[in-house]
């Protein structure tokens, strides 16, 4: 229910659907990063990802993203097992892919690939009997955390790892046209 309603005016994705950026946040960060964040998040094409509802409510937490996205058109998806996937463990962190193709196992389509489901059967079987990646999968990503910009992280992720430059190029100039 939450991935299928949590796309409030989809960007603009990738020639197969997805979105190889995606902003891990939540809804307790600060109002201003939050909305530097959306803003873009809106630009850029990347999708939100937040772990969980507020307040254990779905009602909450659609109130408080509508709020905080307005008329934007931004992706969003509630999908506590990506923080998992990509070792997530601060907001905001932002993840960058490095394929469009979906990991093995997986359908794909929506407005983020369906990556395994961690600890559920069928998955990839990773460290940890997690069940959450392989090790193409960990190779198949590139992370940053931090509370700044999405240009200065893309550019901090290049500098790290110059193979990223053509996937962050295209992002970079979405997000400065605008």
């Amino acid at each position: 229910m939450a991935r299928q309603g949590a796309a409030i005016g989809a960007p603009p994705q990738d020639a197969n659907g997805t979105s190889a950026l995606r902003i891990f946040i939540t809804l307790d960060m600060p109002r201003a990063s939050l909305r530097r964040l959306v803003d873009q998040a809106d630009r850029s094409g990347a999708t939100l990802v937040l772990r969980g509802l507020k307040a254990q409510s779905m009602r909450q937490t659609l109130a408080a993203v509508s709020e905080l996205i307005q008329s934007r058109r931004v992706s969003w998806v509630i999908d506590p097992d990506a923080f998992t996937r990509f070792s997530v463990s601060a907001a905001p962190t932002f993840v960058l892919t490095l394929t469009d193709e979906p990991v093995a196992g997986t359908s794909g389509g929506g407005t983020v690939p369906d990556l395994p489901q961690c600890g559920k059967s069928g998955g990839s079987s990773g460290s940890g009997g997690t069940g959450c990646t392989t090790p193409a999968a960990t190779a198949a990503y590139l992370s940053i955390s931090g509370d700044v910009s999405l240009d200065y992280a893309l550019d901090a992720i290049v500098r790290r790892s110059p193979e990223a430059a053509p996937r962050v190029s295209s992002i970079l100039q979405r997000l400065r046209k605008s």
